[in-house]
């Protein structure tokens, strides 16, 4: 039979397990307000960036026509032109070209990823798949995820390899469900990175090889960092909802549980995972081709 002292310690005890609890809901609370509220502004600040960003679009554009009738015009008087002014109209031209070529190309880059990270914000009542170039949608997003962590630790730095396969055309996908799963495993891999680059210094230089591959029914991707790596008993739990290996408050456990429901789910893929302690981990995606 238990004695008062045995019985008030136990009290004791359950009151300060369930206060601490309570401080961790509380503080939940707290990072989702926060969260929301940096949702709003970040969606605000997105619809302001979207107006000047159509205005670079269209004049770029525009310009680009104009070059095309500056071409003309010089083409009519080149003979009547000396031979260095003619060079030096050539180079200008030359160069006006594949500058408006280059700010449109990251104009619309731009536009692609507000637009997503908008569809994103938004709750959608349906699944939508339509056609999307999987090596440019890996690209920028797997870029996007590295400038978030940076915009977190200015000092982080990574070297991104690539090898795309170039047959590969467009195939059907949930574009901003997939988009969240490349911000997702890209994330995590810089976030191992960042974590032994702290450790090992200037003795490590992070990396992350990003590869796709065509093959009979299905497209490869894979995302492989040079981080850490993880035991089997903490990838046998990596997809549970919740599970996490980072810090309190620093991560919520949900981003790789729902990575693996949109690709097995949504996409009816598969995502697997490869990884050596102290030497990588890889994250290997199969997309299946025909999905309607």
């Amino acid at each position: 039979m238990d004695t008062p002292d045995k019985i008030m310690q136990t009290t004791d005890e359950q009151l300060l397990a369930l206060s601490a609890e309570l401080e961790e809901i509380k503080e939940k609370f707290i990072q989702s307000d926060k969260l929301a509220f940096i949702g709003k502004l970040t969606t605000g600040i997105m619809h302001e960036i979207k107006n000047p960003l159509n205005f670079i679009n269209n004049f770029t554009k525009l310009s680009q026509e104009l070059v095309g009738e500056l071409n003309e015009i010089v083409d009519g008087i080149s003979d009547k032109l000396d031979p260095d002014t003619l060079a030096d109209l050539e180079d200008i031209r030359s160069m006006l070209a594949a500058n408006l070529s280059k700010v449109l190309e990251n104009g619309e880059r731009a536009q692609r990823i507000i637009f997503s990270m908008l569809a994103q914000m938004h709750n959608k009542q349906e699944v939508v798949f339509e056609p999307a170039d999987i090596n440019k949608l890996i690209d920028e997003f797997a870029k996007l995820a590295y400038q978030g962590m940076r915009g977190n630790y200015k000092e982080f730095n990574l070297t991104f390899k690539t090898n795309y396969d170039s047959s590969i055309t467009p195939i059907n996908i949930e574009f901003q469900e997939m988009s969240r799963v490349i911000i997702n495993l890209v994330d995590n891999a810089c976030y191992a990175l960042n974590e032994k680059k702290k450790r090992l210094k200037d003795s490590f230089s992070p990396e992350i090889l990003l590869t796709t591959k065509k093959l009979d029914n299905f497209i490869e991707i894979r995302i492989r960092d040079n981080g850490s790596g993880m035991p089997q008993d903490v990838i046998d739990k990596l997809f549970q909802p919740f599970f996490t290996t980072k810090p309190k408050g620093q991560g919520t456990g949900l981003g790789l549980s729902l990575s693996h429901d949109i690709i097995t789910n949504i996409h009816k893929g598969k995502l697997e995972i490869l990884s050596e302690e102290g030497e990588y981990t890889e994250f290997k995606i199969l997309l299946p081709t025909n999905l309607a």
